[in-house]
């Protein structure tokens, strides 16, 4: 009898050590695949514009080499601190092929339009007026923002969550000046 629990015990602290193992095996990959570039498949999203037309992110995602998606609120203090990058972005790389569509997450419609219009923002700005229940936000697991995605012309993801200079690495990288 002692002798199968000496067995049981022995099989079970093997098993711990497996899973120990196994554990920072799988952390070690999850770490080594965050410096890589990865893909993920697009979610459409019905949104509303400034406008106050409907619209689908499909209506943008797939025409353009690229879709940077700004996911931004007029409350967010990060958001206006990163605007900027997201401005040069948009006037360095439009003419390269990249489209920038702003997403919304306010509740107050007149809080986003004066935000659009204080800030000169060009591109599309669209929204669900969800704020934190936003549905497009949930379908890319935005946690914070200002969230930036990145989609090229498949509607793959090539990038996510880059700010400042990253960013302009990452853009530069994927749509290189012309020599």
């Amino acid at each position: 009898m002692r002798r199968k629990i000496k067995i049981a015990l022995c099989l079970l602290l093997m098993t711990m050590f497996a899973c120990i193992e196994g554990n920072q095996a799988v952390q070690a990959q999850v770490a080594d695949n965050s410096q890589k570039v990865w893909h993920s498949d697009f979610k459409d999203a019905g949104l509303v514009s400034i406008k106050d037309e409907k619209v689908k992110l499909s209506d943008y995602v797939g025409k353009s080499e690229y879709v940077l998606v700004d996911f931004w609120a007029s409350w967010c203090g990060p958001c206006m601190r990163e605007m900027p990058n997201v401005k040069a972005a948009y006037e360095k790389y439009k003419s390269r092929g990249l489209q920038v569509i702003g997403i919304n997450l306010d509740k107050d419609q007149n809080a986003w339009k004066n935000a659009v219009g204080r800030l000169e923002l060009k591109w599309p700005q669209l929204s669900d007026m969800n704020e934190q229940g936003s549905v497009v936000a949930n379908l890319y697991a935005v946690k914070y923002i200002p969230y930036i995605v990145i989609f090229d012309k498949s509607g793959k993801m090539v990038a996510k969550n880059l700010h400042g200079e990253a960013l302009a690495k990452k853009l530069e990288e994927l749509m290189p000046a012309q020599k």
